[in-house]
């Protein structure tokens, strides 16, 4: 369990709790953390929807606080947002992170990130008649960062569009707004199934091989927190495994 220091303020209300039910057993109220989430739809990994967070990643970031016995409380914001926000401490913790995406304003915080909590295939998803086809136009989700792609970006041999969600991408590239786009293969084919065209769309391993990407819980408030999942991930490996097979990673 986690043990952080608690506050004069509780330690006075257990005390009077303690009191209350004839210096009996006072049961204190959970620790609760904001998770900062981004406002995107991006099922199986998360979902927004009226409000409403959902997913993979609400069941694994849930079933840890279950084990821990905290609570989380999501808070969802434009992903570009959600990093300002994290930087000025609105937000206790944020998912997902990722060592790679640390700005220059993100160094002078020592940011702790969990080992991996999902491993994915990022993809570069094109139209089947482009397969293998030069790339100048790539679709991203807004706020995402093709940091694969920075270097042809920078030289200008790719343009970058922004979509407001993945379902937005996946239309640009099949009517030919954009020669591709990048998601990640288990989001592509989710909604591809959901629009009943699953071979609508195929990776193009020329322009992103498909490797293991990850996705990561972060806090730089809290390394106890992070230290924590991480030994939850790895002693409840046969549950993780079973949530991940339910969203199909």
């Amino acid at each position: 369990m986690l043990k952080f220091a608690r506050t004069r303020t509780r330690v006075w209300m257990f005390f009077l709790a303690s009191l209350l039910t004839g210096f009996g057993e006072a049961r204190a109220a959970p620790a609760v953390y904001k998770v900062g989430v981004e406002d995107v739809d991006y099922p199986p990994i998360f979902s927004l929807k009226n409000g409403r967070f959902t997913g993979y990643t609400r069941d694994l970031l849930d079933m840890f606080a279950r084990h821990e016995a905290i609570e989380f409380r999501y808070v969802p914001y434009p992903i570009r947002r959600l990093i300002k926000e994290y930087e000025k401490g609105t937000v206790d913790c944020i998912f997902p992170d990722n060592p790679k995406w640390v700005s220059a304003d993100r160094k002078r915080f020592k940011v702790h990130h969990s080992r991996p909590a999902l491993t994915f295939q990022d993809a570069i998803m094109v139209r089947p008649d482009r397969l293998g086809q030069p790339l100048r136009t790539l679709g991203i989700i807004i706020g995402f960062q093709p940091w694969k792609h920075m270097e042809e970006i920078k030289a200008g041999r790719l343009r970058v569009s922004d979509a407001p969600g993945a379902v937005s991408l996946i239309q640009m590239i099949m009517s030919g707004r954009v020669d591709g786009g990048n998601l990640a293969l288990e989001v592509a084919r989710y909604h591809l199934k959901e629009m009943g065209k699953p071979e609508g769309l195929v990776p193009d391993p020329k322009h992103m091989p498909l490797v293991e990407s990850h996705y990561h819980f972060s806090s730089f408030r809290y390394p106890d927190l992070i230290t924590a999942f991480d030994q939850f991930l790895q002693t409840e490996q046969k549950a993780v495994k079973a949530l991940q097979e339910k969203y199909g990673f």
